[in-house]
């Protein structure tokens, strides 16, 4: 069973905003909430059935900042100590969240892995000081009155999701700002029958498996035949290996969710296709719409996420803000189609 987070952190907001405490207005006032972000969150609380909806999302609308996680030791007075133990509360929920949930902390809770990492794998003493120096506090970098926030219906679930993670790419794209592209591809140390065996085993087709570790056609398909035998269930997923923009105009938002978290995930992304970003983006990917309730027979087979991830390190798909609505879409550099936000 998934953990939810949404409904209990915006209560948690609305008691720093509405509560008398100073505990609480200093939380607040520490965190990276605008007045927009809080006067939207009030609103939120009175409309159980769109609380509902954002309870249920994967992803958390507030996403984990920080400064850095260089931070050495210290000493903190009570009064500091309780208003800290406080703060560090929240950020285990969140790390909660993402360890239960077996998300990646970028995608769920807007937190690099290093700084999960470091945070999670810290003593008591190091949690409370990265909370302390480190600059860690919570914001959103979405719009958050662009979700639909609509329970009965798993794409617009699925669309709420896509928001919250542009959101995070727009972010983590600012000069300056580091923290995605944390996996690296196959080392080229590796032996390209291991690599091949493991992408099989994450169900690529045959012909995908050689075109990536230059391995004779012919070969893979007896290690995948030799696959089959040991294991079933390494049978590749059915269907046709689809040109990317085809693929882009039968399913937008998922090849817009797919991207946006490959483009999340992978090292060099634009520079090469990226063969194990690829699987974990996929997995990642696949989880995500599991959770919002998305029929398998609408998701986005393995293989045609890499052809994706391939038409974006050559260029022919981008993600691209719309020139009308400024929201980001991927788009087929040949023939742009229609913005999945705004219809232009």
């Amino acid at each position: 069973m998934r953990v939810k987070i949404n409904a209990s952190m915006i209560q948690m907001g609305l008691r720093w905003l509405t509560s008398g405490l100073r505990d609480f207005n200093v939380i607040l006032a520490e965190q990276r909430l605008t007045q927009s972000d809080m006067v939207w969150l009030s609103s939120l609380s009175t409309n159980q059935r769109q609380l509902n909806a954002v309870d249920a999302l994967p992803v958390s609308l507030y996403r984990i900042h920080y400064n850095t996680l260089k931070v050495g030791r210290g000493y903190l007075d009570d009064e500091e100590f309780r208003e800290i133990g406080n703060k560090m509360v929240m950020f285990m929920e969140f790390c909660h969240f993402s360890r239960v949930n077996k998300t990646s902390p970028i995608l769920a809770v807007g937190l690099d892995d290093v700084g999960y990492r470091v945070f999670e794998a810290g003593s008591f003493d190091s949690r409370m000081m990265l909370v302390s120096r480190g600059g860690f506090s919570v914001g959103t970098r979405c719009n958050l009155r662009k979700l639909r926030m609509n329970l009965s219906s798993p794409d617009d679930q699925l669309r709420d999701v896509t928001t919250v993670l542009l959101g995070d790419l727009r972010y983590f794209l600012k000069p300056g700002v580091s923290g995605i592209g944390r996996i690296k591809d196959y080392p080229s140390t590796m032996p390209l029958d291991v690599v091949a065996t493991e992408l099989l085993q994450q169900k690529l087709q045959p012909k995908l498996v050689a075109q990536w570790t230059g391995l004779n056609a012919d070969e893979v398909v007896r290690m995948k035949r030799s696959l089959l035998r040991d294991t079933p269930l390494v049978q590749s997923q059915s269907g046709r290996i689809q040109a990317p923009n085809k693929t882009l105009a039968e399913s937008p938002l998922h090849s817009l969710l797919y991207l946006t978290v490959y483009r999340l995930l992978a090292d060099n992304p634009l520079r090469r296709t990226n063969a194990r970003a690829v699987v974990a983006a996929h997995r990642e990917y696949l989880e995500l719409c599991r959770a919002v309730g998305i029929e398998a027979s609408d998701m986005i087979s393995p293989s045609n996420g890499y052809q994706l991830s391939n038409a974006m390190k050559t260029g022919d798909i981008t993600l691209t803000p719309c020139s009308k609505c400024k929201e980001i879409n991927a788009r087929y550099a040949l023939k742009p189609g229609r913005c999945i936000w705004c219809n232009h």
